[in-house]
C-alpha cells in the first residue's frame, strides 16, 4: 500500500496522517470538536504538503469508536464519502486500540482514556501490545479498581490526566498524551485491511452508550 490516509476525530484532538511510500505527513489540531469546520481543509492541506492528488489514495482509515458521538459520525461519514467517491476501500480501528499502540515496551498495563462526560471515561486495558479487555465506559473508581492488581499502570490518551494517579504508587501518565495518534490509527488500519479487506457501506461507529439527544428523547431506561 503506497498511499493511505487516516483521520482521527474521536476526541477534541483532530489528527490527519498520510502515508506516501515510506514517508508520513501528519497534522494535529485541538479544535474543541469543531471537526465539521476543519476536517476537509486539514485533509487537503496534508495532501498538498505531501504533493499527493486525492485520486492517488489507495486506502482510507477512520476511528471506529468509542469517542465523541459527533466526532465519530463526522470522521466516518467523511471517509465513507471519499471512499465511495474515489472508488477505493476504507476501514476503521477501535479508538482505544490505536491510543494504546506503540507501548509494547512498558512493563505493566497501558490504559488509554477519553472523557465520556458525567465523570466517566472510555477506556481499555492492554499489556505487551495486546488487548486484555475493553473498550469500556467506566467511572474513575471502576478504572482504579480494575488496575489495582497491577504494579505498574500507564494512563494515556487525550484526557488521561483527568484520572488521579495519587491514590497509590505505580500509576503514571504518558507525557505525550496530547500528541496526535493518526499515524498509529493508520498503521493499525493497514493491518486490519490486510487481514479483513474493505468494510461494508453499512458499517457504523462503535457507541458504548446512547447520545444525550437520545436520552432526552426516550429517557434513561429505554
Amino acid at each position: 500500500m503506497n498511499c493511505a490516509l487516516a483521520v482521527d476525530t474521536a476526541s477534541s484532538l483532530m489528527s490527519v496522517c498520510l502515508k506516501k511510500n515510506n514517508a508520513y505527513f501528519e497534522m494535529t489540531i485541538d479544535n474543541g470538536l469543531k471537526h465539521s469546520e476543519t476536517l476537509m481543509n486539514t485533509i487537503l492541506l496534508v495532501l498538498k504538503e505531501a504533493d499527493v492528488n486525492r485520486k492517488d489514495l489507495e486506502l482510507l482509515v477512520c476511528s471506529e469508536g468509542p469517542g465523541s458521538f459527533t466526532g465519530l459520525r463526522i470522521g466516518m461519514s467523511t471517509i465513507k464519502g471519499l471512499a465511495f467517491g474515489l472508488s477505493i476501500p476504507y476501514t476503521a480501528v477501535v479508538t482505544t486500540d490505536y491510543l494504546a499502540y506503540g507501548f509494547d515496551y512498558f512493563d505493566g498495563v497501558v490504559v488509554p482514556l477519553m472523557d465520556a462526560r458525567k465523570k466517566r471515561y472510555y477506556c481499555g486495558f492492554y499489556s505487551e501490545g495486546k488487548k486484555l479487555e475493553g473498550p469500556f465506559d467506566l467511572s474513575e473508581d471502576e478504572i482504579l479498581k480494575k488496575t489495582s492488581a497491577f504494579d505498574k499502570v500507564l494512563f494515556t490518551g487525550p484526557d488521561c490526566r483527568m484520572v488521579s494517579t495519587e491514590s497509590r504508587k505505580g500509576l503514571c501518565y504518558d507525557g505525550n498524551n496530547k500528541s496526535g495518534k493518526s499515524r498509529q490509527l493508520l498503521e493499525l488500519g493497514l493491518k486490519r485491511y490486510d487481514a479483513e479487506g474493505c468494510l461494508s457501506k453499512d458499517y457504523g461507529p462503535l457507541y458504548l452508550r446512547r447520545s444525550e439527544a437520545e436520552i432526552a428523547l426516550y429517557g434513561e431506561k429505554t
